[in-house]
Parts: structure tokens; C-alpha cells; sequence
């Protein structure tokens, strides 16, 4: 009996963790600057990227680029001129970029973003990196005008990301999280062609891709949660746990305010996820997924608990298919549904 009672306390002690909630990060005060686009139109994080093979989902021009790995890390490393365009024919009137790099520049590297209108190029997003510090340009083309550019010490012994917001005729840039640029009165025309073209001053130089997405800019919860359902791929995850990243603050804060604003409103939480790994433990994720919202919404924003529900459906209703980075980015969601 005696030897069963330490086996017994270990699994006691586990499932009693299991059913501690994680602890999340605090949301209602954290600046919400860049907001993630929604619906994602374009991801490429180069998982199905082969050695020796170009990448699939986007067209190569110029200095091939290569593939490195190291564990489940996939980079796309750049180290001569040449353009790459992702397989994207259109953007929507309000959209986001979002780009994640890693840099190795004791010169000077140019990561550069041209989007177009037929064969008329309409705007740059001119990233610059250098040994401590980094140079964002953006500018009109046909006519040039330089909307402006700032200069500032960043660090590039990390990945660094890259985000650029198109909303309502305003444009913002930012890195990490922190505004650079902000531009009214920008309009442009409807945008179906993009291009990233690299450049190089100096030898023994690189620019990793880590992910690149494109999104539709978020909509209004309150608005579209009338309709039945509001699905978001803006709640991100850390991998494999339920504890919400940090930069899901804005879609949260927008969601929390459409509650508020509907006190009658029930709605039904559900987790999502794509069909990398084992099912079972994709359905737990996406139920201990789901509850974290929940908690996080109920706790930290004072919405009434009673008016939700919680349930996790694994990768059982993808969205689309789980063959590309793409289709299982936007499988990885978090729906609410109206009841």
C-alpha cells in the first residue's frame, strides 16, 4: 500500500496542474498599436519548402534563394539581388503585412516591398538593416513622392518583424510593435501585384524570411457577430499551449467592447485547429484554447461569464486545406458564435 501512495501523489499532483489555468498576460493595458489583419489572404511561414527546391508559393526571380532549417525553423535566406513575388492577385482596400526576419548586415541589406495596379507600380516599403540600427522609407510612385522615412538603433540579433497596416486611406508602419511612420491621406488603387526585392552593399551578408502574411484588416466584431458568426485567426497561441500571445491585445480589446456594447449577447466560444500532430491532442488544445478566451474575457474585461460558452472542435472544421502553411494558418482560429 505504502509504495502505491507516491505513485498515486504524482498523478494527483498532474491532473491538479492540468486543471490549473495557464496564466495569461495582461491585455486591458497593453498598448494596442498594430493591429493584426484578420482573415488572412496570404501566409507563407516555408514548412513545405523542400531543399533544393524553390519555394512554391511564390514566383523566383534573380539570386536563387536557399532553405535552412534547424528543427521545426524554416528560414528563407536571401544573400544576392533578386525579387521574389508571392502568389497573391489581389489585395483587399484595407490590409496588413506582416513580416518576420532575421538579419545579418555588418554592411547594409535592403529588404524592399513594391506593390502594384496592372504593370504600374503605386507604392515602396524600403526596409533597410544595418549592424545596429535600421531605415524604413515609404514612398508614391508615378509620380515619386517620399511620404517619409525614419531612422533609428535596432538590434538585429533577433528576428525582428515587420508590419505594415493600410486602412482608410491611412498608412502606418511599425517594427515590433512600435510605430516608425503614419500617413493620412493616402489613397491608392486596387493593388494585384506585390514584389520583394533584396539588395546587398557589402559581402557575406543575408536576410532570412522567417513567416510572411498578408490579411484583410479587422472588421467590426459588433457588426459582423449579428450575422451569426465572427471567426479570427488575430488570437495567436503560443505553440501547443493555451496561453494567449501578448500582440492578441487588440482583437481581444475589440471584442471586449462589442460585448460590452450588446449586454444581451450570448455567444459560444470555439478553438480551432489544423491537423499537424496527434487529434486527440489537438481537441484538448482548441477546448483549453477556447477556455482561456473565456477566462481572459470574463476575468480581465469583466465580461459575464454566464454569457459564454466554450467548446473546442480540434481540426475537425478546417476552413480550408491543411496541405499548405497557408490553409493551416487560417485553420488555426478562434470562432464566436451568435446564440
Amino acid at each position: 500500500m505504502s509504495r502505491l501512495l507516491p505513485t498515486f501523489l504524482a498523478a494527483f499532483a498532474l491532473s491538479a496542474a492540468a486543471q490549473t489555468p495557464t496564466a495569461q498576460p495582461e491585455f486591458t493595458s497593453l498598448k494596442a498599436a498594430f493591429v493584426p489583419g484578420d482573415k488572412t489572404i496570404f501566409y507563407d511561414d516555408f514548412t513545405d519548402m523542400t531543399p533544393d527546391s524553390p519555394p512554391p508559393h511564390f514566383k523566383v526571380r534573380g539570386a536563387s534563394p536557399e532553405l535552412k532549417a534547424s528543427g521545426d525553423l524554416r528560414q528563407l535566406t536571401l544573400t544576392g539581388r533578386g525579387s521574389l513575388f508571392p502568389n497573391i492577385t489581389a489585395l483587399p482596400k484595407n490590409f496588413t503585412l506582416e513580416i518576420e526576419l532575421k538579419a545579418d548586415c555588418p554592411g547594409r541589406c535592403i529588404l524592399n516591398v513594391i506593390l502594384s495596379s496592372g504593370t504600374k507600380q503605386i507604392l515602396h516599403f524600403t526596409n533597410t538593416a544595418m549592424k545596429s540600427s535600421g531605415d524604413q522609407v515609404v514612398s508614391l510612385r508615378a509620380p515619386y513622392s517620399e511620404l517619409g522615412r525614419k531612422r533609428g538603433n535596432l538590434s538585429w540579433d533577433a528576428p525582428v518583424k515587420l508590419a505594415l497596416w493600410y486602412q482608410d486611406n491611412r498608412l502606418r508602419t511599425f517594427i515590433d510593435g512600435e510605430k516608425w511612420l503614419d500617413f493620412n491621406q493616402v489613397e491608392m488603387p486596387a493593388i494585384n501585384a506585390v514584389e520583394f526585392t533584396s539588395d546587398f552593399y557589402g559581402a557575406n551578408q543575408s536576410i532570412g524570411l522567417r513567416s510572411v502574411r498578408f490579411a484583410e484588416s479587422t472588421p467590426d466584431f459588433s457588426q459582423v457577430i449579428m450575422s451569426g458568426r465572427y471567426s479570427t485567426n488575430g488570437i495567436l497561441f503560443d505553440t501547443n499551449s493555451d496561453r494567449i500571445k501578448p500582440e492578441s491585445a487588440p482583437v481581444l480589446q475589440s471584442i471586449a467592447k462589442g460585448l460590452e456594447a450588446t449586454p444581451a449577447l450570448k455567444v459560444r466560444i470555439e478553438g480551432h485547429t489544423d491537423s499537424t500532430g496527434n487529434a486527440a491532442a489537438n481537441l484538448d488544445l482548441s477546448k483549453r484554447r477556447a477556455e482561456a478566451v473565456k477566462l481572459v474575457l470574463a476575468a480581465q474585461f469583466k465580461i459575464d461569464a454566464a454569457r459564454m460558452t466554450t467548446a473546442g472542435l480540434g481540426a475537425t472544421k478546417p476552413v480550408e486545406t491543411n496541405d499548405t502553411p497557408q490553409g493551416r494558418a487560417r485553420n488555426r482560429r478562434v470562432d464566436f458564435v451568435k446564440q
